[in-house]
């Protein structure tokens, strides 16, 4: 049975769902827009927004600490009355990002969050990806690109994010693609030449394709050997099973 985009946020993504939905939101909102802040901070960003009571926002954020969404990005010393002392910022996790996606402004300012959040650790340099993000894709193509990507990895996955490790996420990369809806919107044709000009690209990938090249070769080594010995034990066999047919003399 399919099911629509709305219900699969409710039931893949807790933390969206029941009367704290709201608040929720708005703190992983602020947080990817804006990046780690400190609790007074983010109730500050807020307060503009009918957020009237600290303790509300105080405690959202360690409750989205406490599921996985938000962690400890650093400290920050501030002053309290007369003494100083220091005070965490917050910033998403893996398992917030994906939440925040399903916020309008957030996605739409994707190479602006992967800036902003450095928690969130991807295997290719961080500038060179968002250069190559803006190089390659409009901003409208982003969005489009993203959101069909978050539903098929709510799809994909067999429970809610909070019951999955966020070190697991990696492996429902495959079946996320398989279940993306198919995007119906054309992409501009792509000038391939302007990802020259960002520095350090061609020798990243250069680095890629050697690393791969080498793996490769390795696992052809590791596969001609396996197949040595398993050639081995093939002819050791034929050659028992005609001995044991042979009547003796």
């Amino acid at each position: 049975m399919h099911i629509e985009f709305g219900e699969l946020v409710r039931a893949r993504i807790p933390a969206l769902q029941g009367r704290d939905e709201r608040n929720n939101k708005l703190v992983l909102e602020t947080l990817a827009l804006q990046g780690p802040l400190i609790k007074y901070d983010i109730f500050k960003a807020l307060k503009p927004r009918d957020v009237k009571h600290y303790p509300t926002i105080s405690r959202r954020v360690d409750d989205l600490k406490k599921r996985g969404y938000l962690d400890v990005a650093g400290k920050r010393l501030i002053t309290v009355g007369k003494r100083s002392e220091e005070s965490p910022t917050y910033a998403l996790t893996w398992r917030g990002f994906i939440a925040s996606l399903t916020i309008e402004t957030v996605i739409r300012e994707i190479p602006k969050v992967l800036k902003n959040n450095p928690l969130l650790e991807i295997p290719f340099p961080r500038e060179m990806t968002i250069s190559v993000l803006k190089e390659l894709l409009t901003p409208r193509e982003v969005e489009i690109l993203m959101r069909a990507l978050l539903e098929g990895f709510l799809r994909a996955l067999p429970r809610d994010i909070e019951s999955i490790e966020q070190e697991k996420y990696i492996a429902y990369i495959v079946p996320a693609m398989v279940e993306t809806p198919e995007i119906r919107e054309k992409f501009e044709e792509k000038n391939l030449t302007k990802l020259r000009q960002i520095p350090g690209f061609l020798e990243f990938v250069w680095g890629l394709i050697d690393t791969f090249e080498r793996q490769l070769s390795d696992s052809l080594i590791g596969i001609q050997i396996i197949k040595k010995e398993l050639g081995k034990y093939i002819q050791t066999t034929q050659k028992r099973k005609i001995e044991s047919k042979t009547p003796a003399s």
